[in-house]
């Protein structure tokens, strides 16, 4: 890896890092969802960098993939769960962070903390040659010591250039996968615990898209694809991010996504309505064990 891609994930996982601390100290009671999403991407746009993906917001029992639009907005009340997951990019390098705040109590401060303590060992633990099995391991055991369950079916995952989701997934429980972290891998590590049954399922669309493929469509279709694409490129977005690349976006949204020109990620729901918390930093593998993008 030479200098000037060092200095991309540096500065992108900096970036994730501002914002997310941005996020933490604005998330209050009777707050709109939607005003701290657009405060965060703007955020992550001034200071030089674009948005990997659109920020999530997860309230309670939601984990996964809901941001809020002016037709879905919703806003923050007392004894409210928050998920807040962030990712900037510079030049196509990516970091990916996230934290969790408890609106005003701390009923579920030990399952917040619980999800905090396992990134930390398992952060301390990566090295090369480390099996994503064994990262999981530690971080099942992180979860279930505090007394709560981790989600076995949300992952972490590597990343690359313009690739959120390069191919290795990491677990939050143990499994059977004996696959090894290499050095120069970028992965992002976050456990989730809960007080439900310690899986997800979907719900209805978010709001957050990702290209598929380009195919035959009607000019209208095919121009909003074209634009999205030198917009976001393989990067998840959000609709309202398109509001100004075409004015019917509203009703082509949907027609691209039956034709399979994009997909629309549904909203993760913990299966047993339990209360979810969130943790995540970005890390850049290296010889001596691991350096922390977003610290």
């Amino acid at each position: 890896m030479n200098d000037d891609i060092l200095d991309k994930l540096v500065r992108a996982g900096k970036i994730a890092g501002e914002a997310r601390e941005f996020a933490v100290e604005n998330v209050r009671t009777g707050g709109s969802a939607l005003e701290l999403v657009e405060a965060v991407e703007e955020l992550i746009r001034s200071k030089g960098a674009e948005c990997a993906f659109p920020v999530n917001i997860g309230v309670n029992e939601v984990a996964a993939h809901y941001t809020p639009s002016k037709e879905t907005d919703i806003t923050f009340r007392i004894g409210d769960v928050v998920k807040i997951d962030i990712g900037a990019h510079v030049d196509g390098y990516p970091g990916d962070t996230a934290a969790t705040v408890e609106v005003g109590t701390r009923n579920h401060s030990a399952m917040v903390e619980a999800a905090e303590s396992a990134l930390e060992m398992c952060i301390e633990m990566v090295s090369p040659g480390t099996t994503v099995s064994a990262m999981g391991g530690v971080i099942e055991r992180a979860i279930t010591g505090a007394g709560f369950k981790p989600i076995q079916n949300l992952t972490g995952h590597s990343m690359e250039r313009f690739n959120l989701h390069a191919g290795l997934s990491l677990p939050n429980i143990k499994n059977r996968d004996r696959s090894a972290i290499k050095e120069g891998m970028i992965l992002a590590i976050e456990p989730f615990s809960t007080t439900g049954k310690g899986k997800v399922d979907g719900g209805s669309k978010g709001g957050i898209y990702r290209l598929m493929r380009d195919r035959r469509a009607p000019p209208e279709i095919s121009t909003l694809f074209s634009r999205i694409q030198s917009s976001f490129g393989g990067f998840p977005f959000a609709g309202r991010w398109c509001d100004d690349l075409h004015p019917q976006v509203s009703t082509l949204l949907p027609k691209m996504v039956r034709m399979g020109m994009i997909m629309s990620y549904p909203i993760l729901i913990e299966a047993g309505k339990g209360a979810v918390a969130q943790a995540e930093h970005s890390v850049l593998v290296n010889a001596a064990g691991c350096l922390v993008l977003t610290r």
